[in-house]
């Protein structure tokens, strides 16, 4: 069903829907020039991008492009401000009603969706089966072909001034693929592999089925008809989706053996963070000692990142992990090895808080 609502664009461009987005767009960057100047001026901004979407002129700006390395090099295109107040605006409006059509077990940028929500769902799912293949996308984000992605949307959507602004944030950075950054892109991914969850749902029946954006897991208690289903995706995603499934990762794998997903290797009984998290999260440790040691950094910077680092590996076993980087880290800072382990006692942590012993990360 398409979203049929004759006033969308109107609704989309509606001042009280810019300042909004405005405000959205706004929230961590406040501060910096571009947007504080932006906003010091809001009445007469959002006033000029109204009236450019009503008399049909506005037009996507050129972006800012730089690089990376996350855990690999990747390449960030950053719209100008006033762009992303526009991706906001359309976003705002149209990704809730087309949100609704997504499948249950898809986790990427959805309200009461994420990470966590996605590795819950998958420890259920690798208790239940003793086979995973895990299917992950070559390039995905350059390899969005737009002819493609804008013919999904027509789908979805009728309004043709709508369209016709969501063609030019497609055509915005190139002829292929989607620039990371936008919040449109994530939303435009989300719904350009809404197809194969579709056709992994309703055409091979595969019940247990997880999809973050460009990482997607399958699992069965039968290898050969999950070695059919791989080959079926990968015809599917080269025929329809013009995508390529990388070949060195997409692998199928005994569930007991472990299945790395979003940071992290699940195994029936237990999770562990993965080695390579573990190796970025030590030398930005070691990043971090030189910068204090030498007065480049605030304290209280690299507290609040390993703060964040801490919340995160908690969904792992990684007691002990963290009791023996807490032991390295306090022999030079204090404060840092306590955000290490947090408001934990020493002696519930020391002593183990694991399912099973082990040091918390995968093959460390």
């Amino acid at each position: 069903m398409k979203i049929e609502e004759n006033s969308l664009f109107e609704k989309i461009i509606a001042k009280e829907n810019l300042y909004l987005a405005a405000h959205q767009a706004a929230l961590g960057k406040r501060f910096r020039d571009n947007v504080a100047l932006w906003r010091l001026n809001i009445e007469e901004q959002v006033g000029r991008l109204h009236e450019d979407f009503k008399c049909k002129r506005y037009k996507h700006g050129s972006y800012k492009i730089f690089q990376i390395w996350d855990p690999k090099k990747r390449e960030i295109s950053v719209a100008p401000f006033r762009d992303r107040v526009v991706h906001h605006a359309f976003h705002d409006v149209i990704e809730p009603a087309v949100d609704k059509k997504f499948i249950y077990d898809s986790y990427a940028c959805r309200n009461e969706k994420g990470t966590h929500q996605a590795l819950g769902r998958a420890d259920k799912f690798i208790r239940a089966n003793r086979y995973c293949f895990h299917g992950d996308i070559k390039k995905y984000f350059p390899s969005i072909d737009h002819a493609i992605l804008k013919g999904l949307l027509r789908r979805h959507i009728e309004d043709e001034d709508v369209l016709k602004v969501l063609d030019g944030v497609i055509d915005s950075s190139g002829e292929l693929g989607l620039p990371i950054g936008n919040l449109t892109s994530q939303f435009f991914a989300n719904l350009y592999l809404h197809e194969l969850d579709f056709y992994v749902k309703h055409t091979l029946h595969c019940k247990y089925y997880i999809r973050y954006m460009d990482d997607f897991l399958v699992f069965d208690n039968d290898r050969i008809r999950l070695e059919g289903i791989r080959l079926n995706l990968g015809n599917f995603l080269s025929q329809h989706l013009k995508l390529q499934m990388h070949a060195g990762k997409s692998q199928i794998t005994q569930s007991v053996k472990g299945v790395k997903f979003l940071g992290f290797r699940l195994y029936p009984e237990m999770r562990r963070m993965s080695t390579d998290g573990v190796r970025r999260f030590r030398k930005r440790l070691k990043s971090f000692r030189y910068l204090l040691q030498n007065g480049l950094m605030e304290e209280s910077k690299a507290i609040e990142s390993v703060n964040c680092w801490r919340s995160h590996s908690s969904y792992a076993d990684t007691a002990i992990l963290r009791k023996n980087i807490y032991n390295e880290v306090s022999r030079w800072n204090k404060n840092l090895a306590q955000a290490v382990v947090g408001d934990e006692s020493k002696k519930k942590m020391f002593n183990g808080a694991n399912r099973k012993k082990d040091d918390g990360a995968d093959g460390q």
